[in-house]
């Protein structure tokens, strides 16, 4: 096979992901909590809800623009280091910033490469300054494991992400997914 049909085969594979648009996998249901509030009052939406995040709003101005997240993660080290006091410190202090976050013309693939650079598990979509949604690598994966074709591409050793880390994240979603139901 020549140099250049090599490259063309190679481009369209990469292709399949970048012209589908985050768009197509996000979540437009965020959880949202004001700034203000507490992180027990942030842990509470996570549960009452089951989702790992919630992105924090400043509710001081009409548009309610993002300005932090906290994740699962962040709980856990807000506990380990945990003191009675913050539990009614502002979630402002404790949470992620400044956000991470995608255009909503974004690709699936600006999303894993953003994700794996970032080495993140979720990402905020804006248009302009307003939240759209959220991805996951969760939302990710499931587009990955609903297209043979899309699976085919991410494993192939042409593909913007190391193999290692793809497959170790592809074993941590499959088994998560697996037996957690």
């Amino acid at each position: 096979m020549s140099y250049s049909l090599i490259l063309k085969e190679i481009g369209s594979r990469l292709m399949g992901l970048e012209s589908i648009s985050i768009l197509k996998i996000i979540n437009k249901d965020v959880k949202v909590i004001d700034q203000e509030q507490n992180i027990f009052d942030t842990s509470k939406v996570m549960i009452d809800n089951s989702i790992g995040s919630v992105v924090i709003i400043d509710d001081n101005n009409e548009s309610k623009n993002p300005v932090g997240i906290v994740t699962e993660r962040d709980v856990v080290r807000i506990v380990s280091t945990f003191s009675l006091a913050d539990l009614q410190v502002p979630v402002r202090k404790l949470m992620s910033y400044p956000l991470i976050t995608l255009s909503k013309n974004a690709s699936v693939l600006d999303a894993m490469k953003l994700m794996y650079e970032r080495k993140i598990r979720r990402t905020i979509v804006l248009e302009d300054n307003t939240l759209v949604g959220i991805v996951t690598e969760h939302d990710i994966f499931k587009l990955l494991m609903s297209n043979k074709e899309l699976i085919t591409t991410v494993i192939s050793g042409d593909f913007p992400i190391p193999q290692k880390d793809l497959y170790h994240d592809f074993s941590h979603f499959w088994f998560s997914n697996s037996f957690y139901k």
